[in-house]
């Protein structure tokens, strides 16, 4: 997961989110800490993803969807 870059984007005024598998939780967190943002939103999936087929690992990118865009505009999906 890249938090750093996605602070940087952020702090250029385009909002962003970061997904990370489980394993960097606590990585990410420290990670968004350093870079004066410590709410920066990151999503989580369980890891590993590398063993996945691609059919898991769009079904996995599919259930964070509305979690997303909550995040990148505010909006509650039903």
């Amino acid at each position: 997961c890249s938090v750093h870059d996605g602070i940087h984007v952020e702090k250029a005024g385009i909002p962003s989110v970061t997904i990370c598998t489980d394993s960097f939780i606590e990585t990410s967190k420290a990670m968004a800490k350093m870079w004066g943002d410590p709410h920066y939103p990151v999503i989580y999936t369980a890891h590993p993803i590398a063993s996945l087929t691609k059919k898991e690992l769009r079904s996995r990118a599919e259930a964070m969807v509305d979690q997303i865009i909550h995040i990148l505009t505010g909006v509650e999906l039903p």
